[in-house]
């Protein structure tokens, strides 16, 4: 699992897409109400059904009151627990049947752990603009390296002993086992996945006019560029993208787009009163969108323009007001 963003989306009434192909004309919008929508299957990824860690029939309970599953490793999962006010981080490994051993000392949300599940990556911005980027391997819950990167550097994506790190304006590869560290993009990336060798980048700050790229990171090859996106999600090799608007600002997006990486539209979804939570591929053509609507949330699941209930409807989340 990749962090996600969490921000309100400040779009206008069109979208302008440039990829490799000619932009697509949009899909029309499915709003997602559970009234409107017919029950499929359940979501056959790990994750989180309140305090409790579902994995097909494993059910295991996580006590925190701030809790953020990470992925997988091996046969036991990676969690992240805060306390109510978000502080406190903690990272563990935690069993099937419950027994935690602790990884790191960080806040879930500035964490990641790598596809395979060995490796988490932690950041913490400091004082200044310098950010240290601490690697733990978790089958063994040790310390492999540290380092401090400048221009509020963040680790992106992680793959055996490599970390993508993207700043203000740049975007690096970290090699643990030698040391080195590589420019491999001279704009700074916020979204990465190593092993299908893409990242995206902002040209430039989006407020101030920047777009956002998707390149090959071996090759720098352009695969898809915006002005008004960004890319919250890809699939497993990347012909795919879940986007959102790129001045995303607040609790979530209320709109998502799934794009092929060349710019064809497939689908657009959005929330009528509420946002989008978590946003993720679940198979190389579906994607899953936690819906948090006025009364109820739910997670969705969407393919081109079909979608369908992939979960029981819980309590919308209310937003503090103070």
């Amino acid at each position: 699992m990749r962090p996600l963003s969490r921000t309100l989306v400040a779009v206008g009434t069109a979208t302008l897409v440039i990829g490799l192909a000619a932009p697509a004309t949009a899909k029309p919008a499915i709003t997602l109400t559970p009234g409107d929508l017919p029950r499929g299957a359940d979501v056959s990824l790990p994750h989180l059904e309140g305090k409790t860690v579902v994995d097909g029939a494993v059910r295991v309970k996580v006590k925190a009151p701030m809790l953020r599953l990470l992925g997988k490793s091996g046969a036991a999962y990676v969690v992240g627990t805060a306390n109510a006010q978000g502080a406190k981080g903690r990272i563990y490994r935690v069993a099937a049947d419950g027994t935690r051993t602790l990884v790191a000392k960080a806040h879930p949300f500035m964490s990641i752990l790598s596809r395979d599940g060995g490796t988490l990556v932690t950041t913490r911005v400091g004082r200044t603009a310098a950010s240290t980027i601490t690697v733990y391997d978790v089958t063994t819950a040790t310390q492999k390296d540290r380092a401090t990167f400048g221009q509020y550097g963040q680790a992106l994506d992680a793959q055996t002993d490599r970390v993508i790190i993207g700043t203000t304006s740049t975007t690096k590869i970290w090699t643990i086992s030698t040391g080195k560290v590589q420019r491999v993009s001279s704009d700074g990336g916020y979204v990465a996945d190593l092993t299908a060798d893409v990242v995206g980048t902002f040209t430039k700050d989006p407020y101030d006019g920047g777009c956002s790229e998707v390149r090959k990171i071996t090759s720098g090859a352009l695969l898809w560029r915006s002005c008004t996106e960004q890319v919250a999600a890809f699939n497993a090799d990347a012909s795919r993208i879940a986007t959102i608007g790129i001045l995303s600002d607040g609790p979530g997006p209320g709109r998502v787009d799934a794009r092929t990486i060349d710019g064809k539209h497939l689908g657009r979804y959005q929330v009528a009163s509420g946002w989008f939570g978590a946003i993720e591929f679940e198979t190389p053509t579906a994607l899953l969108l936690e819906v948090n609507g006025a009364r109820k949330a739910f997670t969705a699941r969407c393919t081109g323009t079909a979608c369908e209930r992939a979960s029981a409807l819980r309590p919308a989340e209310t937003l503090r007001t103070s």
